[in-house]
């Protein structure tokens, strides 16, 4: 992992800033404060690319959230936490700084953007994807990222083509920050990469690290990483979907009910059958579990279920693409259905994205 020195380092006024969404006309911009106005009401300045006029954008005020964990690691002189009172003593909570977003809504897509947090010096610049239905769009995908020098290196490759034009947004297949219950490192791993997460839109789904490791219940990842779920007539953030260039994207959760009749899979019937192929005739869905590996260390087992509760529904609705992480490795499959690779022109290619770079080393053992 990244130093510890490269963790504690001391939060600015206004930190953390990224953006998150994934369609051509609207997205947030989320950012930690650590001043005594950050509960004010959230205010982004933002313009076209090149021109004089700032236009404010007011959102809700921002949000803390606090959890018991052990003391931050830097702490002394240790706290006991250890202890069945440790709940009554303050020092053994994690308390976030305080969280906004704001939803910009509507932009031009496939247009140059330049924005500011009202009160601090930095500006950021960032381009929306194209519009539902343009010809093309140029997506990165990367999962399992974490926060060591290997992570630092993909960052740095993504920040690269973002610069230089070849990526317009970002698709995450789960697992962030491998936080795993420590939640300074939530504030850590967005430090490192506020270069790349402020200038890309990104859409991410959650993964184990955000759900069931250390008891994150979701609680760090809903408050940091909001997305589009309401626009797509989703219940919960957990699932969602977006249309941008000629793709319709699928966001799916694997740690959620997804059985027929439940909230998750009846949301997908609807939304694949509101699918207008002539607009986007790209259908392509990210979820974090794979139901297709050769790879033992997490065996297509672990996605089976979800496999045989929805894999009908992505054969009729004609999926082109799934992306998935929680393999820390690069594989892909021919088209595959039911088990088997399919006849030439149906079944669905699967790629695992999972080698982001975090601090579990690649998966092993492959399969013969």
């Amino acid at each position: 992992d990244i130093p510890l020195s490269d963790v504690r380092n001391t939060p600015r006024a206004v930190e953390q800033v990224h953006l998150t969404g994934g369609c051509a006309t609207g997205i947030n911009v989320v950012w930690s404060a650590n001043s005594s106005k950050a509960l004010q009401p959230s205010i982004v300045q933002i313009r076209p690319q090149g021109s004089g006029e700032w236009t404010d954008v007011l959102g809700p005020p921002g949000s803390v959230y606090s959890a018991l964990q052990f003391p931050a690691p830097w702490q002394l002189p240790k706290p006991k936490c250890f202890s069945l009172s440790n709940y009554t003593n303050p020092n053994c909570f994690y308390t976030s700084g305080v969280l906004h977003a704001v939803q910009l809504d509507p932009l031009t897509p496939g247009s140059a953007y330049e924005y500011r947090i009202k009160g601090d010096t930095r500006s950021f610049r960032f381009r929306t994807p194209p519009a539902a239905g343009a010809p093309s769009i140029r997506f990165g995908v990367v999962g399992d990222l974490g926060q060591t020098i290997n992570s630092s290196a993909t960052v740095q490759g993504m920040l690269g083509a973002v610069q230089d034009g070849s990526i317009d947004s970002v698709l995450f297949a789960g697992d962030l920050s491998y936080s795993d219950g420590d939640q300074y490192r939530w504030d850590s791993y967005a430090r490192l990469f506020e270069p790349l997460w402020s200038s890309v839109v990104a859409a991410h789904v959650g993964g184990n690290h955000e759900v069931s490791n250390q008891n994150e219940n979701w609680m760090a990842f809903s408050r940091r990483y909001p997305n589009s779920h309401l626009q797509s007539g989703s219940a919960s953030f957990l699932w969602y979907s977006f249309e941008a260039g000629p793709a319709h994207v699928v966001m799916l959760c694997s740690y959620a009910a997804f059985s027929p009749g439940s909230s998750q899979y009846e949301w997908l019937v609807r939304d694949f059958a509101a699918v207008n192929r002539s607009v986007t005739p790209w259908l392509i869905v990210m979820l974090h579990v794979p139901w297709y590996t050769s790879n033992a260390h997490h065996p297509s087992s672990e996605g089976a279920m979800m496999r045989e509760a929805m894999e009908p529904l992505f054969l009729r609705a004609g999926v082109d693409l799934v992306f998935n992480g929680h393999v820390h490795a690069y594989e892909r499959t021919y088209p595959v259905a039911r088990g088997e690779v399919a006849k030439k022109g149906s079944g669905i290619p699967f790629i695992t994205i999972g080698d982001g770079g975090n601090r579990e080393h690649f998966a092993i053992p492959w399969l013969p």
